[in-house]
């Protein structure tokens, strides 16, 4: 008999999201972590989810449903991914926000969090907060918690996955599942996996959202501990970067709209206030340097807490603004803010055609006056002219790293799968660890916990139901089973 039915690695969201659900198939769990806490890398994320046809976007008014949140998903990403796994994502999902309101999570308000035609984003309170229900949940549910242990190997009997192997340490059990993370704080893997992120940050580097602190909650275990048993690893260069100007690594993920944004060029290559599902592609579309553009007016003008509503879309808990007066005064002294007393001037120490961003600017300042953006559509409420000297660049990279995509494969039901599609037995998987859930576009802000909350419980029902026996364990109410945290 093993020693657990389900050992899950892993104790985000994805992690305590497979481990309740396998509980509440009646299984015994075992929630087993590298770190010394729960919570993982998604405990620091705006916690915000996006997903369709929920009763919080009909409370609203809001008129959705999965199907539609499928198609508008694979028509982003042209159908590049696995269309068996996407339809479960999107089905799976708005049940999944409900059950974690229904155990106590507050959904604060729904709103657009990319491009959608309606509202999707689901904004909690954060990330932590998110956290919190679940670990609750954990405790009630009696699932065991093993935290500083790093998992080296799977053990494996008769081509079945069958536990989990700590050093000389070993526990046995009838399925695993990986939901270890990304690859944002391993460079190797990066370099390996992601190398078009490496590129796009050039001598900037890439970097984790959220630092140094956040790094080692994504070190891509998963990927090693697949390769043991054959998984297939699927979603190259499958990321998303934000952009950022080169004197700042806080999140301040989108831009004012008074910003004017041009390639190496000079010319203008999009609106400014797009989403990061569309700047992504377009910004890396332009093959060299990319810079921001605005005069002194806009600049005296970006006083602290003014910046929010010059945004299209706000993240909730993002409190920090690259582009106020004080941050950009600072960092023309430091050099990172280009300063010159006209726009050719500017535009030499940019080493761009100067003629290209005079004509550029020209036209952007018509189209102000005008009342219409004629080229990319910006919303012309937000628009301000460039004319007022000194005139100021700074240049902006993709080098926040955010999400990965990479990882084992997985089918519909969270299995991982061989180089020939073929399920491994005994091993699953969920959330940012695997690979062909997320495309080459993200939908939107809260896609990659759409991930993690829907194929965490995808992944844990799947595994506890491949279990051939059952632990009757009471999930109505209270669990009376003992619960241990043991280091």
């Amino acid at each position: 008999m093993s020693d657990y039915d389900v050992v899950v690695l892993g104790a985000g969201i994805a992690g305590m999201c497979a481990a309740i659900a396998a509980a509440e198939e009646g299984r015994s769990v075992l929630l087993v972590d590298a770190e010394d806490s729960i919570g993982g890398r998604s405990q620091f994320s705006t916690g915000m989810i996006m997903a369709a046809g929920t009763r919080f976007q009909r409370e609203k008014g809001v008129e959705d449903d999965a199907e539609s949140l499928f198609r508008h998903y694979m028509t982003l990403n042209q159908w590049k991914v696995d269309a068996g796994v996407v339809k479960a994502l999107c089905y799976e999902v708005g049940p999944a926000v409900e059950w974690l309101a229904d155990m106590g999570l507050q959904i604060k308000d729904v709103y657009f969090s990319g491009d959608e035609n309606v509202p999707r984003g689901h904004v909690t309170v954060g990330g932590d907060a998110i956290v919190k229900v679940l670990h609750s949940r954990v405790r009630n549910a009696g699932i065991d918690i093993a935290l500083r242990r790093r998992v080296d190997q799977l053990v494996v009997e008769d081509g079945r996955v069958t536990g989990v192997r700590v050093g000389d340490d070993s526990i046995s059990a009838s399925v695993v599942v990986l939901a270890t993370g990304g690859i944002e704080g391993n460079p190797r893997l990066i370099e390996k996996y992601i190398p078009m992120a490496v590129e796009l940050a050039g001598t900037r580097g890439v970097y984790p959202n959220g630092g140094a602190e956040v790094a080692k909650y994504s070190q891509g275990d998963a990927i090693p501990l697949s390769q043991q048993v054959g998984a297939q690893i699927t979603g190259f260069n499958r990321f998303l970067a934000n952009i950022t100007p080169g004197f700042s690594t806080e999140s301040d993920t989108y831009f004012p709209a008074w910003l004017v944004v041009v390639n190496s060029e000079g010319r203008r290559f999009y609106d400014e206030m797009s989403p990061y599902s569309v700047t992504q592609p377009i910004v890396y579309e332009q093959g060299g340097p990319v810079y921001a553009i605005f005069d002194d007016e806009a600049k005296r003008a970006a006083q602290p807490r003014t910046t929010e509503k010059q945004r299209k879309v706000r993240i909730p808990g993002q409190t920090w603004e690259d582009w106020i007066e004080p941050v950009i005064d600072e960092n023309v002294h430091t050099g990172k803010v280009i300063k010159r007393d006209t726009i050719a001037g500017l535009a030499r120490a940019l080493d761009i055609p100067p003629d290209n961003l005079v004509k550029t600017l020209q036209k952007y300042n018509a189209d102000v006056a005008a009342g219409e953006d004629t080229q990319f559509l910006k919303k012309p409420d937000y628009m301000r002219p460039v004319t007022s000297g000194p005139f100021y660049a700074a240049e902006v990279r993709l080098s926040r790293l955010s999400v990965t995509a990479v990882g084992p494969k997985v089918d519909r039901d969270g299995r991982v799968l061989d180089g020939g599609n073929a399920p491994i037995r005994g091993l699953f998987a969920a959330g940012e660890c695997t690979g062909g859930v997320l495309g080459d576009v993200y939908v939107g802000s809260g896609n990659a916990l759409a991930n993690c909350i829907a194929f965490g419980r995808v992944a844990g029902r799947s595994a506890a139901r491949s279990v051939g026996r059952s632990r009757v364990v009471a999930m109505a109410g209270e669990i009376a089973a003992p619960h241990s945290e043991r280091p």
